[in-house]
């Protein structure tokens, strides 16, 4: 491919570019190709390569690509941000126009646009023409077979058009499973995929699979979704079986992320997370929204610095965090965040549990491995019967930021730069 003379030939047939066991799928032309298995397969990734290498085809000319979530407010850092890490690794941005505002990716050889789109603008949706390739990224979210349809109706006028969908397996209830899996309709095409097939994270992060395995004993739905890439199954003894997900978090007068406290809780080897929590006055309960903003491993004190830093973690709210790792405080004190540890008594577990349980918990958007931990988070179980403290060795990591930061809610308030640890 060869546009201008500031812009070098690029070889998308160098295999060294995409994990292996995705390459055939570049000569998938199905109407509905299905990409869907564990957690870290690639499949996201490779769904956006395949978009970008299909972008450069001059057959396609002026065409457009839709990209899909279920809410609009998820797409940037999501799918965009896919698309966008893929065309800056593979030195593509000057074939590109990459606008903001809109939310727009248009390929200045062909004229190829990247449209993003959420479901929950149906009236946008019906809208568009001229598009022959859809990307639905975390399918799993739509909520009926009718918003798939409606989809499938954006695709008219061309001989050859194909949906990708990418999606973990959650719920073996989900409709995708009971009447696409199962009944295997026309058109209709599967690749499952795991964290095994993803060379080039394992490369990468050596880590990641001893992770997963790890929860294999431990939470064996958890493991069976995230790990095999299988359909989840019914997750009896919730310690949160009435949260919500998707829910958007609040914003203030300036449009940004309306913060009221933050919950930390210290990994290395296991991820470290931070989440953010705004509370939000209703009846009959008030509603506890929390949303993920650090979720990584191998973090030590400066790294976790430099990482708040890049994320713009504010040093005027609260912090409540895992006392198990004064020191790894102290570094966040010393960088100039307010930060205090959590209390720790005999019970103090449930007893942060039932505080949360007294709220609506919601999850706010963008908050996956939130979601993965609140939708499998158990109770314990003796003899076959459940009791309230959790489980052991349980993937909880996100479980525990949201209970510490609960915590900030009831915590002695003091002026900022007066006293902070």
């Amino acid at each position: 491919m060869t546009a201008t003379a500031q812009i070098k030939t690029f070889d998308f047939s160098n295999k060294a570019l995409y994990n292996r066991a995705y390459i055939p799928l570049f000569k998938n032309d199905a109407e509905f190709l299905h990409l869907w298995g564990s957690a870290g397969s690639g499949k996201s990734r490779f769904a956006g390569q395949k978009e970008v290498v299909k972008s450069f085809r001059a057959e396609r000319r002026d065409r457009k690509t839709l990209c899909v979530r279920k809410v609009f407010n998820t797409i940037k850092d999501s799918i965009y941000s896919e698309l966008k890490t893929i065309i800056y690794q593979w030195k593509l941005e000057d074939c590109f126009d990459i606008l903001k505002s809109p939310l727009q990716i248009t390929n200045k050889i062909t004229g190829v646009t990247f449209l993003f789109i959420g479901l929950d603008d149906v009236e946008k949706v019906k809208s568009i023409s001229g598009v022959d390739r859809i990307w639905i990224e975390e399918a799993t979210e739509l909520a009926q077979q009718s918003e798939l349809d409606q989809l499938r109706l954006r695709l008219r006028g061309f001989d050859k058009v194909q949906i990708t969908l990418s999606y973990n397996p959650i719920d073996e209830h989900h409709w995708l499973n009971a009447e696409i899996h199962e009944t295997k309709p026309a058109g209709h095409e599967f690749f499952h995929s795991t964290y095994r097939d993803n060379e080039q994270l394992l490369s990468k992060d050596p880590n990641y699979a001893k992770f997963i395995e790890s929860t294999k004993d431990t939470n064996p739905n958890y493991y069976r979704v995230y790990g095999l890439g299988l359909w989840g199954q019914v997750v009896e003894g919730l310690i949160y079986p009435e949260s919500e997900t998707g829910v958007e978090f609040p914003r203030d007068e300036s449009g940004n992320d309306d913060i009221h406290h933050y919950g930390l809780d210290f990994g290395f080897s296991d991820p470290t997370a931070l989440v953010a929590q705004h509370i939000k006055d209703a009846s009959p309960k008030r509603k506890l929204i929390t949303k993920e903003v650090l979720y990584e491993s191998g973090l030590d004190g400066p790294a976790l610095v430099q990482r708040f830093d890049n994320l713009k973690v504010r040093k005027d709210r609260l912090i409540i965090a895992d006392s198990a790792r004064p020191e790894m405080i102290k570094t966040l004190h010393d960088a100039g965040y307010w930060i205090r540890a959590c209390e720790k008594f005999a019970g103090s577990v449930l007893s942060g549990i039932n505080e949360v349980r007294k709220y609506t918990i919601q999850i706010a958007t963008n908050s996956k491995n939130l979601v993965k931990e609140i939708h499998n988070y158990q109770k314990n179980q003796i003899q076959g019967i459940w009791v309230e403290e959790p489980a052991k060795n349980q993937v909880d990591h996100g479980m525990d930021a949201m209970r510490y930061a609960e915590e900030a809610s009831r915590a002695p308030r003091f002026e900022v730069g007066v006293f902070r640890y």
